[in-house]
């Protein structure tokens, strides 16, 4: 598959880079990273041909935005991809000295709240701007609206009725203004993407972890909703926060922690169906998500220059048809799921 190769996301008029750089881990996720390697990465990234970059105001409670936006802000507009995502306001802590950005190794002493009403979207609209230094983007996400952040349905259903009474306007307005290109939620959780098609129609889902390699329980219920309804798709977290780039090691993550043992053995033979066709694991999972035709882009997180190359190649790596074939049969793959052969 080329780097360059570009698809359209859903019904709107934007044509994505199939490969994109997430940048929650240079918020400084899983380790305080140094100015200087954030840099290096994102800069590694961009001479390897990315021009898709995703961030949000979350990620390093504004220190992902940041880095994104000096190593973008130079380059010309109409080369690169560029969303981040709303929901959240930062606002300076009360206690500002002993402030500890949880659940962040690093990231900025910014405290947040979550807003998802017309003016705290158009506020958080202006002010990823200016941290990004840039002064458009061309998708906005609405973001961690989900029982994983709200598990109350109480909760829930007060932040979705922001939405509805003046979130999904201003959404409207900033595409209709030609601020944005499109706009869509980010979906951590089963259960969402139907859940926002009943309140509104969206341009894209950014689906994080829940259509990979290891699961695509989603698929038949959510999915192919989306693509009914003209919704792009985007993938992120399309290693199981690790553990399909690494396979099974003692530091290998999944979903931001310690694997459970059904997983480990499922990664273990799917590690056992690539080395058997001479392909990497992560070249395999990496390549997936875009056999399904509503899929526009994939995303993957590096926190070092040498994750950015070692992802490239995995993207340009062939892989044979006989191993698609082979995880159906062995029962790794279901058979109404879309794979690239």
């Amino acid at each position: 598959m080329n780097i360059s190769d570009r698809r359209r996301l859903g019904r709107t008029e934007l044509f994505l880079p199939v490969v994109g750089v997430g940048v929650c881990p240079l918020g400084d996720l899983f380790e305080a990273i140094p100015e200087s390697e954030a840099s290096r990465t994102l800069e590694t990234a961009w001479d390897e041909g990315i021009r898709y970059f995703d961030a949000a105001p979350w990620y390093g409670l504004g220190q992902g935005e940041h880095r994104v936006g000096r190593a973008l802000y130079r380059r010309p507009r109409g080369d690169y991809a560029l969303s981040t995502k709303v929901g959240r306001l930062l606002r300076a802590p009360r206690d500002r000295a002993d402030i500890r950005p949880a659940p962040w190794r690093g990231g900025l002493r910014f405290d947040h709240v979550y807003d998802y009403t017309y003016d705290g979207v158009l506020r958080s609209y202006e002010d990823s701007l200016q941290r990004l230094g840039i002064n458009q983007v061309d998708i906005l996400y609405i973001h961690d609206l989900d029982r994983g952040y709200f598990p109350d349905e109480t909760d829930l259903l007060a932040k979705l009725k922001e939405l509805e009474n003046g979130g999904f306007r201003a959404l409207e307005e900033l595409k209709a203004a030609g601020e944005i290109k499109a706009f869509g939620a980010g979906i951590n959780e089963a259960g969402m993407i139907g859940r926002f098609l009943d309140r509104h129609p969206l341009d894209v889902f950014l689906v994080a972890s829940r259509y990979t390699l290891l699961e695509q329980d989603i698929y038949a219920d959510e999915l192919l909703r989306a693509a009914e309804a003209g919704a792009g798709v985007v993938i992120g977290g399309v290693f199981n926060s690790g553990i399909l780039a690494t396979g099974v090691t003692d530091a290998a993550r999944y979903e931001y922690g310690k694997a459970p043992a059904k997983v480990i053995d499922r990664v273990r033979a799917l590690e056992t169906t690539a080395r058997r066709h001479g392909v990497p694991l992560a070249a395999v999972a990496l390549q997936f998500p875009l056999a399904f035709k509503a899929v526009a882009s994939v995303l993957f997180g590096p926190s070092n220059p040498t994750e950015v190359g070692a992802n490239v190649r995995c993207l340009q790596t062939p892989i044979p048809s006989d191993l698609w074939r082979d995880l159906r049969r062995s029962g790794l793959l279901p058979d109404d799921i879309p794979t690239p052969e």
